[in-house]
């Protein structure tokens, strides 16, 4: 007769695995006890474990002794950063004038999660995160171009056929320089591998006059920002306090005419004319202004006489939140750019014209080594 199954030793044993055999069977109503949790755990390995490995300490930084081997209270690991990070821009500029070139800013995680900036905030947020990851070229005779690495603007640009792009242009210029302006727009069309652009506007303010021009960088004493404020509404004030403004504007303008006139350039735009200075222009120009800009932050609103000469003539008004001064003094300074100067900045937007999509935006900054 056949031995009973249930009783036998060899099928507890099957059954119960990996349990011993004679261990009570496993009911699955009955909760499974968990296992310790690692702070109750002793020191030692637990060996039925089928990845047991000791603890990894925490790496920790090694603080700086003081006197006697004894710890330093004092010392500061972000004061240590900012030296390190001033060492590190030191050996990139090499006390030469430089360019900087952003490339593609929208493909940065960090710079794309900042949307909304002011231009100036901007601009510094992009030249960080050049300098942060930068590639060197040397330029003749003794400059240096500093781009950012992994850049997609080619590719960006290349994406639709060029019919199918809209690529627009603004440079900013806060002294008279016919050949720091001849620079900028190369280096637009160097940059972005391009023939031509769409339009190109010129900012031109060779004070960098704010807008509250009191002599305090732009920033108003107590009791006075309301008077001002009443006193401006309604009126541009453009490069107040500069000599013959209006004259060097022409001359630069006459450069920018014959890119126009070579077809490098489809519409010329000016920003933050007052209404004078735009007839001015007008008149002694063969290629019309077609765009005027004018920052209502300056302004509060449209002045009617400006906006009466802009439909008169066909003139596209727009407004713009950019500063006269885009990279000013104590921008520079908080870089650690203390002995250089903005000789000149560009920014730059690539549209695909059917979508309205924004695909590239970038920036070009001149450098120059203060003597």
């Amino acid at each position: 007769m056949r031995p009973e199954r249930s009783g036998s030793r060899f099928y507890q044993y099957a059954n119960n695995f990996p349990f011993p055999a004679k261990t009570k069977k496993f009911n699955p109503v009955v909760p499974f006890k968990r296992k310790p949790t690692p702070d109750k755990v002793s020191s030692s390995l637990v060996l039925h474990s089928a990845c047991a490995f000791p603890a990894r300490p925490l790496l920790q930084r090694s603080v700086p002794s003081g006197p006697g081997g004894i710890e330093n209270p004092g010392f500061n690991w972000l004061q240590k950063e900012e030296h390190n990070s001033s060492n590190m821009l030191s050996h990139l500029l090499k006390d030469t004038s430089v360019i900087v070139s952003t490339g593609n800013v929208l493909n940065v995680s960090e710079l794309r999660k900042k949307a909304g900036q002011k231009p100036t905030d901007e601009l510094t947020d992009c030249l960080r995160s050049t300098f942060g990851e930068a590639d060197v070229t040397e330029l003749p005779p003794n400059r240096r171009l500093i781009t950012r690495r992994n850049n997609d603007l080619l590719e960006k640009v290349k994406e639709h056929p060029r019919a199918d792009i809209k690529i627009g242009a603004k440079i900013f210029l806060n002294r008279f320089s016919e050949p720091a302006l001849t620079e900028a727009v190369e280096k637009l069309f160097e940059t972005l591998n391009v023939s031509y652009l769409d339009n190109l506007i010129l900012a031109y303010h060779p004070t960098g006059a704010s807008v509250v021009g009191n002599g305090n960088g732009g920033t108003p004493e107590p009791g006075e920002e309301e008077e001002e404020q009443e006193v401006k509404e309604g009126v541009i004030e453009w490069a107040v306090g500069s000599d013959n403004a209006v004259g060097n504007l022409k001359k630069l303008w006459s450069l920018l005419e014959r890119y126009a006139g070579d077809g490098k350039i489809g519409q010329l735009g000016i920003a933050d004319l007052d209404a004078d200075s735009l007839k001015e222009l007008y008149d002694a120009s063969t290629v019309h202004p077609s765009i005027a800009q004018i920052n209502l932050a300056a302004c509060c609103v449209v002045p009617p006489q400006l906006q009466a000469y802009c439909n008169q003539n066909e003139i596209q008004l727009l407004t713009h939140s950019d500063p006269q001064e885009l990279l000013p003094r104590e921008v520079l300074d908080e870089l650690d750019l203390a002995s250089y100067g903005a000789g000149w900045t560009s920014r730059y937007q690539v549209h695909i014209k059917c979508r309205g999509v924004l695909a590239a935006k970038g920036f070009i900054v001149s450098l120059d080594r203060a003597n």
